[in-house]
């Protein structure tokens, strides 16, 4: 990737811009989802939901408030799910179905 600098008035937050940048690029089909989020400094997942959402300009903002909403998990109910579907196939027989 190229490297640009740019000199914003001070009511502009760059990374703001750099959103705004990254994220009209990717509607214009210029760059790819990954390259869109290389430029915000998200993963692919991350920018994607991020673009459902309004304008929050830290990436460290956007992953705490993700980090935060997921639910942990409960590994009671896991372990009685797990018991109810009785999987008798090992790790890499149920891997090796992936795609069949």
């Amino acid at each position: 990737m190229k490297t640009i600098t740019a000199n914003l008035p001070d009511t502009i937050d760059p990374e703001y811009a750099l959103w705004t940048l990254a994220h009209s690029l990717y509607e214009k089909g210029e760059v790819t989802l990954e390259e869109a989020a290389s430029i915000v400094g998200l993963t692919p997942t991350y920018f994607i939901i991020h673009l459902k959402k309004p304008f929050n300009p830290s990436a460290n903002q956007i992953k705490k408030e993700l980090v935060e909403s997921a639910k942990p998990l409960n590994r009671q109910k896991f372990d009685q799910l797990v018991s109810q579907l009785d999987i008798k196939e090992s790790w890499e027989e149920l891997a090796s179905q992936i795609g069949k």
